[in-house]
């Protein structure tokens, strides 16, 4: 619910803050080793105004997911500029009610760092993805050995209320996932933000997660 409100009221400014910090160039290297082809089924999860559609190919099927109707008609107003067809839908990272193995490919680009439990947004990436698929992951991440500093401390106490939580490790998210880091790179601000393609093998031995509720 929070995630909402907060998002209903940077939405009119989100391009314009996000842009300024120069992330078009993380997000395109995030997006390239996914190998997007023709008539690909590719999930994007936290899709907010649609700053990934511009480094899409025309040719695949999208859908996007956000909790926030505010950002989505943002999205939806820049997919018809672009001439893109979206399936632009609310709804909860964390819940999705897609079909196991659907997408060929999922983005989870700045969402792990603001939303609830994150461990289960990214397990159900994973549940929806196909076998031999991947998702690209930008965002910023504490090291896994990394000390928490007072400083950072302080500046969460801020920044996790109104914008995103600053101190999340990535590790813990990915433990029990079954799922390969293929590369995992800074991308911005001296690696506080990353970039990170993970792999589902095409033959796991993973136990089947269960369906939608």
């Amino acid at each position: 619910m929070w995630n909402r409100v907060r998002y209903t009221f940077w939405a009119p400014f989100y391009d314009s803050l996000v842009e300024a910090v120069g992330f078009e160039e993380p997000r395109k290297r995030s997006i390239e080793p996914l190998g997007l082809r023709t008539d690909a089924r590719l999930l994007i999860l936290g899709a907010g105004t649609g700053l990934d559609l511009p480094h899409l190919p025309r040719d695949i099927e999208i859908t996007a997911v956000d909790a926030t109707p505010a950002m989505l008609k943002r999205l939806e107003r820049r997919a018809s500029g672009l001439r893109m067809r979206v399936n632009a839908e609310g709804g909860d990272a964390r819940r999705l009610r897609f079909e196991n193995e659907s997408f060929d490919a999922v983005i989870m680009h700045l969402v792990l760092g603001v939303m609830p439990q994150p461990s289960k947004g990214l397990a159900e990436a994973v549940r929806v993805l196909k076998p031999g698929g991947r998702i690209a992951v930008f965002d910023k991440f504490l090291g896994d050995r990394q000390r928490l500093s007072i400083r950072r401390r302080l500046l969460n106490l801020v920044m996790k209320p109104l914008i995103t939580d600053m101190n999340r490790r990535f590790g813990p998210m990915l433990a029990g996932n079954g799922l390969e880091v293929e590369r995992d790179e800074p991308a911005a601000f001296g690696g506080m933000y990353r970039v990170i393609t993970l792999h589902k093998p095409a033959v796991s031995s993973e136990p089947e997660h269960a369906g939608p509720a």
